[in-house]
């Protein structure tokens, strides 16, 4: 046997499409898994700042240590994972021992993350920083191989398309359930923007209430993160691709292959600076309804509203890129967000009504951030199979997901360092100010210049719709095949050279 057939596997009977049709009750329990990353990452998003700064006490500048120094700490894990789990060999899949062993480690990292332990601020420092690079580190355990399962549900496009459209519902209402019960439970006992006078400030009581609201929203979300990674390890069933990846190359060589993909490099430039320009407005969204807005007891609204739009708009462009296609999807849901992010800049305050207008915009560009990264992704790693005739989409997958936890990350370190120049007062009840203006700055020019970078590499992103078509026909292609030596497939196409004539069916 050649070398090249070892790593080939095809199906040698039947017909390739008769399994290909994923029940709805599969999609469901493979959707479900995306909302574990969801509500702690966007829980994280919203509030960790506020959390550290005003129930911990951190100053800013030691927020935005933890915060870079755990972004670094991403740069090794999320590779890694990708890397060892591309080795991994179970009866149960690759990917499923991954998800169900890492998850109840993830929850207990998470739950610590919310206790304010009695330590000193250097203290509190370090043990934030722990806890944070821990759960990081462990979350990657289920986010990686879930995302990469992707691949493995069905070797069908469309089917593959359907099934992320239900993963993305399934993350938009996680982060609806993150929103709305740690806003819930925030809003409950949050005292920052409620004060009698400049000088107040917070008592220990109340810190306490507010430690102890921060982490009852943690027990209540890591009953559902183990419930949602039990539901994939029971009703999800992997199977193998076209090609399959053995995990024969190096560490350092499969980074190399991985990171000089242009197509991908090209999607993960798209998905990077679509993700710091939500994560920059969504880690100053409650600071800037509270001390810009005037408005902070309707912070957990605003946000209601945003995702009710988003979730209801997700079947809406899966439509639209039916008819027009990822690419130009994509682009219609960046150009939306440039003047809902120009607006936030002349906003009155304590007029709740024109700032709901804008986060409902808003959450037309939200539903296209879930929804077109994740869609776009499948399309490079089948391009990527047919050129180099080999899989690595678990080290594809696990550079997505550090470009997304490096937004979220780099989003709220810029933004506490630019809230530690603007003069923010550290268990202050109200700020000066001088943080109103650097809110509004945060809020504005930056995610305008990451989406306008989004949109130029957009530009440049190779595969078009009739590009994306083709890589369909020439994967069906394959799999239809049978009794074919690993030699007749050999990976010779490029994207340059697919071609697909107007009667291919989508």
């Amino acid at each position: 046997m050649s070398r090249s057939t070892k790593y080939l596997r095809i199906k040698e009977e039947g017909n390739p499409d008769d399994d290909e049709k994923l029940p709805v009750w599969r999609k469901i329990c493979f959707a479900v898994g995306g909302a574990p990353y969801q509500i702690t990452t966007n829980v994280l998003g919203f509030f960790l700042n506020i959390f550290l700064l005003e129930v911990a006490e951190l100053k800013p500048l030691s927020i935005s240590m933890i915060i870079l120094i755990g972004k670094v700490w991403d740069a090794v894990t999320d590779p890694a994972c990708g890397y060892f789990v591309t080795k991994t060999e179970t009866r149960f899949g690759k990917m499923k021992p991954w998800i169900i062993l890492s998850a109840p480690f993830a929850c207990t990292a998470y739950f610590f993350l919310w206790y304010v332990p009695d330590f000193s601020d250097d203290g509190k420092t370090v043990y934030y920083l722990l806890m944070y690079c821990a759960f990081q580190g462990l979350l990657s355990g289920l986010h990686v191989p879930y995302t990469s399962m992707t691949m493995f549900i069905t070797n069908d496009q469309k089917e593959r398309d359907s099934a992320t459209a239900y993963r993305m519902v399934s993350e938009a209402i996680g982060v609806l359930l993150a929103i709305v019960v740690q806003g819930r439970l925030v809003e409950a006992t949050r005292k920052a923007g409620d004060c009698v006078d400049a000088k107040t400030t917070v008592s220990p009581q109340s810190l306490v209430e507010q430690e102890l609201s921060y982490r009852y929203g943690a027990l209540i979300f890591i009953g559902i993160y183990m419930a949602c990674a039990v539901t994939v390890f029971l009703g999800v069933k992997e199977k193998p691709g076209v090609v399959e990846d053995h995990g024969t190359e190096g560490y350092f060589s499969s980074l190399k292959i991985v990171l000089t993909y242009k197509p991908y490099v090209k999607a993960g430039l798209i998905f990077l600076f679509m993700s710091l320009a939500v994560a920059v407005v969504q880690g100053n969204l409650a600071l800037y309804c509270t001390h810009t807005l005037k408005m902070g007891d309707q912070f957990s609204n605003f946000v209601l509203v945003l995702m009710i739009v988003a979730i209801a708009a997700i079947p809406v462009w899966q439509l639209v890129l039916q008819k027009i296609g990822k690419k130009k999807t994509y682009a219609a849901g960046l150009i939306i967000f440039i003047p809902i992010l120009i607006t936030q800049l002349f906003l009155p305050k304590e007029e709740p009504i024109p700032y709901y207008f804008v986060v409902a915009f808003a959450g037309l560009s939200v539903s296209v951030s879930l929804l077109l990264p994740w869609s776009l992704l499948p399309d490079v790693l089948d391009l990527f199979m047919l050129e180099k005739n080999t899989r690595k989409d678990a080290m594809f997958y696990s550079f997505y997901v550090f470009f997304n936890k490096l937004a979220v990350g780099l989003g709220l370190a810029l933004s506490l360092l630019a809230l530690d120049l603007g003069g923010y007062e550290t268990g202050a009840c109200t700020q000066p100010k001088s943080v109103d203006l650097t809110l509004r700055l945060l809020v504005v020019p930056g995610p305008v210049i990451f989406v306008l970078i989004a949109l130029l590499s957009l530009w440049s992103y190779p595969i078009d719709e009739n590009k994306r078509k083709a890589i369909k026909q020439e994967v069906l292609s394959r799999l239809s095949t049978k009794g074919k030596n690993a030699e007749d497939f050999g990976g010779s196409m490029s994207y340059e050279s697919i071609k697909v004539s107007s009667s291919t069916e989508i």
